[in-house]
């Protein structure tokens, strides 16, 4: 996924790497703390920020950008394997048994 300029990938572990999407270049590469595990879902982002979300419903929030850093990890505590959406200012993650909206206070 291409975030304001910079391309986010996560892969099994937890690993978050960041990328030029021009050059290629690695920008910054991690884990994601408390997140460790499979990924089937993409990264998306909005508000500044970009969301993962792991197989065992680790939501991580990191703020966007080269530099990246994690602002929080929020467990759902079920299994997830499909992408989060945002629409309208509202991040929606569906879980195995259930369906959670989180709104933008901003």
């Amino acid at each position: 996924m291409i975030y304001q300029g910079v391309m986010y990938l996560v892969k099994d572990g937890g690993i978050l790497t960041a990328l030029d999407p021009k050059t290629g270049a690695i920008l910054k590469r991690g884990r994601l703390r408390g997140a460790l595990d499979q990924y089937f879902a993409s990264p998306v982002g909005g508000a500044g920020k970009v969301f993962l979300l792991s197989q065992q419903s680790k939501v991580t929030v990191i703020k966007a950008g080269a530099d990246w850093e994690i602002l929080a990890v929020n467990d759902l505590d079920d299994d997830a394997y499909a992408t989060p959406a945002i629409v309208d200012n509202n991040l929606y993650v569906r879980t195995r048994s259930m369906l959670y909206c989180f709104a933008d206070k901003e």
